[in-house]
Formats: C-alpha cells, structure tokens, sequence
C-alpha cells in the first residue's frame, strides 16, 4: 500500500505575471519585488525592468535561476537580487507575548 501527496499550484506563475505587467505597463507601480525563483517568469521580469525597478527575491536554498540574472543598470535601472536565509524568517517574528491578551500559539 502506498499513500501520495502531490501538490501543485497551476497558473499561480501565470498569475504572478500577469499581474506584474498590467501593474507595470498601466504605471500603477513605481517598483515591483517579485518572490520567486521560477524560470518561467524570465520573461516577464524582464519586460518589467525596462520599466521600473525590479526586486528579485529567491525564497529557495538554491542559485538563482540562470534566466532570471539581469544586471542592475539595464532597462529602468536599480534592479536588486537576494536569496532569504533560515534567520530572515525568524529573525522577522512577532515576540511569544505582545501584551497580557495576545500571545504565540503553544506550538511555536
């Protein structure tokens, strides 16, 4: 007996593009960051940084995906890269008790 689990998100990088560029193309944004290391949106990034700075943040342990590198200047300009470390996440966290009312969860 075998028990799978497979989980995927279909669209969500089609989402995340099209949302990128209708906010860009109609100057709804001045900058974008886009979380993600998905090579599919290599395009649309790219169009994106010939309008306004782009953001790219790798949420993954791994090199950034080769067709997502740019150079800062191309384009709009002042395009930045990084890759979130274990300590980003918990360094960015709530205290265990805020006030007498409101504290973490037992399980955190």
């Amino acid at each position: 007996m075998a028990s799978v689990a497979r989980r995927e998100e279909k669209g969500s990088d089609v989402n995340v593009a099209s949302h990128l560029l209708i906010d860009v193309l109609t100057r709804k944004v001045d900058a974008a960051v886009v979380i993600s290391n998905d090579s599919d949106l290599a395009y649309p990034i790219s169009v994106a940084r010939e309008h306004v700075p782009v953001g790219l943040i790798n949420p993954t342990k791994g090199v950034r995906a080769g067709k997502l590198a740019g150079t800062p200047s191309e384009g709009a300009g002042s395009h930045w890269w990084y890759r979130l470390a274990p300590d980003d996440l918990s360094s960015h966290q709530l205290p265990n008790v805020i006030s007498s009312r409101i504290t973490n969860p037992a399980p955190w």
